[in-house]
């Protein structure tokens, strides 16, 4: 007995339809043909959603809440009329001339200077020059500076030795006094921004 017979032997032992008779072939070939031409629906898929998805679907609706949230909270007001803050503004004075000029150097400016910006002059009514700030190289961050001119400073302002409206300027302070001899003026005087690149 080769292993093949002793494996059929096996299974038609454990076979429960062993002792049925066979079917009819007649039979066999009508169930074969049912079989073949009868269409039957697919089983309808239930609605119901699994646990998982349920939880994920929550947690996306809470995130999204939660961004619209912040949104509402953090977006910009551009209603008419709303409140807008007022610029911050700086005063310094422009003394006079006060003694002859030392040549300007990049470590002095450092030292001395507690304030340093660039600006472009918006107004002057007087003797109040109106800076509009356009960078701060040392200071409190300011959105608009105004000099007092006291004196007569067109001979140690660097460029045309005066404030004019519209033209863009380096000034440096100390203690809310203007830096003259070379420390402020017009932004295209020679040599005067590679002082400020140095110092700041």
């Amino acid at each position: 007995m080769t292993d093949d017979d002793d494996l059929r032997t096996r299974l038609h032992r454990a076979d429960p339809a062993a002792d049925v008779p066979p079917t009819a072939p007649d039979r066999v070939s009508r169930l074969l043909e049912k079989t073949m031409t009868t269409t039957t629906a697919a089983p309808r898929r239930t609605t119901a959603l699994r646990p998982t998805r349920l939880i994920t679907l929550a947690a996306a609706a809470v995130v999204l809440i939660a961004a619209l949230g912040t949104w509402f909270v953090l977006r910009p007001d551009n209603t008419p009329g709303a409140p807008v803050a007022a610029p911050t503004v700086t005063e310094i004075t422009a003394p006079g001339i006060a003694a002859k000029c030392a040549e300007p150097t990049a470590d002095r400016l450092t030292e001395a200077a507690d304030l340093a910006f660039a600006g472009t002059v918006t107004t002057i009514d007087g003797r109040i020059v109106t800076l509009e700030v356009t960078n701060v190289f040392r200071g409190a961050p300011t959105d608009v500076v105004r000099v007092a001119q006291t004196g007569d400073i067109s001979e140690t302002m660097m460029g045309s030795g005066k404030f004019e409206v519209g033209r863009d300027y380096l000034v440096a302070s100390s203690e809310g006094s203007m830096l003259t001899c070379g420390y402020s003026g017009e932004a295209s005087s020679p040599g005067l921004a590679g002082l400020y690149d140095t110092a700041f």
